[in-house]
């Protein structure tokens, strides 16, 4: 039986508490199969995968300290030959028919490329951001994937922006589990003061100072609403940034942090919010805490950019302008004062969610894909998002 290698990129743990969005995309979309497995740079327990399908390269660790403290100014040859050193070993059972899925990582899939091939088996890369059209061109083209795949059809866009002869691609958005987010018992709850939630990566591109702006006006103009922000810089309560001290040192009297969480307790925070807020300050591609206030019956208020608006594209919330604090304050009064408004924007949302988002869906098409191994375009069921183009 063929199986298939999912690369993790060299500061994403394939863990629940301590990993992001990668590895909380693998962990969701495998777990229907038996023929993966998961390369991560460390790994704990905690999506409950047996051992002998996650296989650790601390190596990894090691390559990201280095690139860290000055390693990007090596020559590009030697980061390669670094990076086959460190990526070769953990693929030598690779078979023909096997597939190497590479995240995020052009630089990781240039290094495998010819070893991957020459084993008889696939390589695909699935962009998860805008590394592709980052790097530079000597490194991208050092890439011979069978299939790039990527989380958004803004992100496909731009990559043929650039490299209009790219090959073959696919579009396979990221999805929420409905068995741990789904809506409060009676979705005509509401608190005595509406709670609007920023759960998300404490940093800049993540709009987190737009949001306190928004809430400072918004207190100062007595319209009641409670902010709740939880996160941290990086996951699992990563040690504050001099950006993070800063927002909470100026913490407006209508906000509250809370410390990071993440699965069930970040799950039962959304379900107790009557509002998600999002105001990203870049083209973010398509954002998990998006899909899981959606998966809540939560309405949605978010920047328009990157993937968003194809997230809200069936309703779910409201868009806003990038860096716009005035047409953050507007959305967010506006929901702050209208209950109705909410419950109908909270089942759009659910609804939305269900026909295109539940991991099972984004799973048949991911192994639409695999099916194709990047050499055709294969049937995919009505409600699927992710079509080989």
């Amino acid at each position: 039986m063929s199986r298939v290698y999912h690369l993790l990129t060299e500061s994403e743990p394939f863990s629940e508490y301590n990993g992001g969005a990668i590895s909380r995309w693998v962990a969701n979309v495998i777990r229907f199969d038996d023929d993966a497995i998961v390369l991560a740079p460390s790994s704990d327990q905690s999506w409950g995968f047996d051992p002998l399908r996650v296989i650790d390269i601390p190596a990894l660790i090691s390559h990201k300290r280095l690139i860290e403290n000055g390693g990007h100014y090596l020559p590009w040859f030697v980061r390669l030959w670094m990076l086959r050193g460190i990526l070769q070993p953990a693929l030598m059972a690779l078979e023909p028919g096997d597939t190497v899925w590479v995240h995020s990582r052009p630089e990781f899939a240039a290094a495998i490329t010819d070893f991957v091939h020459a084993r008889g088996a696939k390589l695909i890369l699935h962009l998860h951001n805008s590394h592709l059209v980052e790097w530079s061109t000597r490194v991208t083209t050092a890439v011979y994937a069978d299939c790039y795949v990527f989380n958004s059809r803004f992100l496909e866009e731009e990559a043929l922006a650039k490299f209009p002869n790219l090959g073959q691609t696919a579009v396979l958005v990221n999805g929420a589990d409905e068995q741990m987010f789904y809506p409060s018992d009676d979705l005509k709850r509401q608190n005595a003061v509406p709670t609007v939630l920023f759960a998300s990566r404490l940093v800049p591109d993540k709009g987190l100072h737009i949001f306190m702006d928004a809430m400072r006006i918004l207190g100062e103009r007595n319209i009641p609403l409670q902010g709740v922000v939880v996160g941290s810089s990086g996951f699992g309560g990563s040690t504050p940034t001099p950006y993070l001290l800063k927002m909470q040192a100026t913490t407006p009297p209508n906000v509250r942090f809370e410390p990071y969480c993440a699965g069930a307790p970040l799950a039962k925070r959304f379900r107790e919010s009557d509002i998600y807020c999002l105001p990203a300050c870049w083209n973010d591609p398509f954002p998990l805490t998006v899909l899981e206030a959606m998966a809540s019956g939560v309405p949605v208020v978010a920047s328009r950019s990157g993937g968003i608006p194809t997230q809200l594209a069936e309703g779910g919330g409201l868009l806003v302008a990038r860096n716009s604090v005035e047409e953050l304050t507007a959305a967010l009064a506006e929901l702050a004062t209208n209950p109705q408004r909410r419950q109908v924007l909270g089942r759009e949302g659910l609804a939305s969610f269900q026909r295109n988002f539940t991991w099972k869906i984004i799973h048949n098409t991911y192994r639409s894909i695999l099916a194709s191994k990047g050499l055709a375009p294969v049937d995919v069921a009505e409600g699927q998002w992710c079509v080989p183009a």
